[in-house]
């Protein structure tokens, strides 16, 4: 296969969330405070958990939505899970709040920025796919040292798509030419939502993974790397 375009998911893949775990749960703690919540930190994190997966599953079935919704109905029940009641406007505060904690919290994979621009070096199409709303995206963006090495971004809330629905992934290939589906990889941490819809529309899917998941079927990532740099060995010479 001569690979034409390489579409990287952003978040989880091209920075992680690792380092952003400890200041999430501080940001939670200090609104339910100021709520008048005071409870142990491992009630603020299982709550918080639990509105997280019920919302995801509800908000994920959908073909699109934005994320300001997703995170602000997420507070909502774990407002409501910890027995407060919500205000009218408590989801777009947190919304806010988290916007302005993320940037300052995570920063790129020591290999990110190299491998991209290795990647247009060869002269691939090098592209980033993400779940995001502009807003937060545009933020995290200026943390990062990408826009040099990146020719086209594709954001949720502008493809009016999310992964793994089909469209998103079609509006990031329309953006690197019309490149098809067959010549171009997919790079993302996510099984459900970057090795699932890359694979249904016969992307090849990399999944970044310190070890293979146990996944087979339409959800099985095609190639699976430790680090980022690890896609470059995919391509060869």
């Amino acid at each position: 296969m001569a690979v034409r375009a390489v579409l990287f998911d952003f978040g989880g893949t091209l920075f992680s969330y690792g380092p952003l775990r400890s200041h999430f749960d501080q940001l939670i703690a200090e609104r339910a405070r100021e709520r008048g919540i005071d409870v142990p930190a491992e009630k603020l994190r299982a709550t918080w958990g639990l509105a997280m997966l019920h919302t995801m599953a509800e908000f994920t079935a959908r073909p699109f939505y934005l994320h300001r919704d997703l995170f602000g109905e997420a507070w909502v029940r774990f407002l409501r899970g910890l027995g407060a009641t919500p205000g009218p406007d408590e989801g777009e505060r947190f919304y806010r709040a988290q916007n302005e904690l993320a940037p300052r919290a995570v920063s790129p994979r020591r290999d990110a920025a190299s491998t991209l621009a290795a990647l247009r070096a060869r002269g691939v199409h090098v592209g980033v796919v993400s779940n995001i709303d502009d807003d937060q995206f545009a933020m995290l963006w200026e943390r990062m040292d990408f826009r040099e090495h990146v020719d086209a971004v594709t954001t949720s809330e502008a493809a009016r798509s999310c992964k793994p629905h089909e469209a998103i992934y079609r509006v990031a290939l329309e953006k690197a030419g019309g490149v098809p589906p067959g010549d171009a990889l997919f790079v993302g941490d996510s099984v459900a939502h970057d090795v699932a819809g890359a694979n249904a529309i016969g992307m090849t899917s990399v999944l970044l993974a310190k070890a293979a998941p146990a996944v087979t079927g339409p959800a099985a990532p095609a190639r699976v790397v430790a680090r980022l740099g690890g896609v470059l060995d995919l391509l060869g010479g």
